[in-house]
């Protein structure tokens, strides 16, 4: 397995790293939410640049070092260390490699990407070069812990706005058909890693028309009528799903397949509307459909498309 966690990456490794199991980490930059983020306790080893440029810097807290020393964690420091990775050794064994230091404002503010595999071989390279570091490393003493107090110094406030989430672009009304051909393989790959990142069931594959993967971009919405298995144009009846958001677009073939997010709420009973109500709501703000054309994400018949699900869906997709 190997698994690209974004975005939200603290979150997405919170299963991970709070765990029974033996973490050993070298991570550059330690704030004052280190601890909580790591969940280290006494058998587990962590390498930090506790040299007094980063002290002074606020790039270590001494609180929370102080913290793990007392539980008995074996904290070490290592000048001009920058890497970020972590070593997981339990019932199986994970690395996580990547950009995030151990602080709030990478956890709630910046944009962040790590991989998270258990693959062997990368598995027993991270833990040897933990071992070099280790090797290189001073412990972290009373000494330490002293003098870090004193020439300690906060980082600078700056401030920053929460990050925004993602805003759809466009949205789309598509046709979508109940049709036995499979997903191609490089879709399907692409899904299984989606479905890993969001969970079963709340993502799904759009098979389009050659050439849309041109038109159709990643942060659209998308609205699908499914029409049958014969590709007949729809009927009133016909039903339609709740707006998605396009997580990726994949051209594997001749046919482009986009895979949608579904919005939080859609697995748990976020219902179909009809064909009939789709029409109605458009009409009402003096709107018509175009297969090939999508509305802008603000304008009056997408805002009229999401309010038939009593909420604007796909803005609180998990994206």
């Amino acid at each position: 397995m190997i698994q690209l966690v974004a975005d939200g990456t603290w979150h997405g490794l919170e299963d991970y790293l709070h765990a029974d199991v033996r973490k050993r980490a070298a991570i550059s930059y330690i704030g004052p939410a280190a601890a909580e983020l790591l969940d280290l306790v006494g058998d587990d080893m962590i390498v930090v640049d506790g040299s007094d440029a980063a002290l002074r810097a606020g790039q270590v807290d001494p609180t929370t070092i102080s913290r793990w020393h007392k539980a008995g964690v074996d904290v070490r420091t290592l000048p001009n260390l920058h890497a970020k990775m972590i070593h997981l050794e339990g019932g199986e064994t994970y690395v996580v490699i990547g950009s995030a230091n151990a602080s709030a404002r990478s956890r709630n503010l910046l944009r962040e990407a790590a991989v998270l595999t258990d693959d062997e071989g990368l598995c027993a390279q991270v833990a040897e070069q933990l071992d070099v570091w280790w090797a290189e490393s001073e412990p972290i003493d009373q000494t330490w812990l002293k003098r870090a107090r004193e020439i300690y110094r906060p980082p600078a406030h700056v401030p920053a706005q929460r990050r925004a989430a993602p805003q759809p672009r466009r949205l789309w009304i598509g046709i979508g058909i109940n049709d036995p051909v499979p997903v191609p393989p490089k879709a399907a790959a692409a899904r299984e890693n989606l479905e890993q990142r969001y969970g079963r069931g709340v993502v799904d594959s759009w098979l389009m028309n050659p050439g849309d993967e041109r038109a159709v971009r990643p942060g659209d919405e998308v609205v699908l009528v499914q029409a049958g298995p014969l590709r007949q144009q729809p009927r009133r009846n016909s039903p339609i799903s709740p707006p998605a958001i396009v997580a990726r677009v994949v051209l594997d073939g001749r046919r482009p397949t986009a895979l949608l997010v579904w919005p939080q709420g859609a697995e748990d009973g976020l219902e179909p509307r009809t064909y009939e109500q789709l029409l109605d709501a458009v009409d009402r703000v003096g709107g018509e459909i175009d297969w090939d054309k999508p509305f802008p994400a603000r304008s009056p018949t997408a805002e009229a498309i999401r309010t038939l699900w009593g909420q604007r869906a796909a803005r609180s997709a998990r994206h």
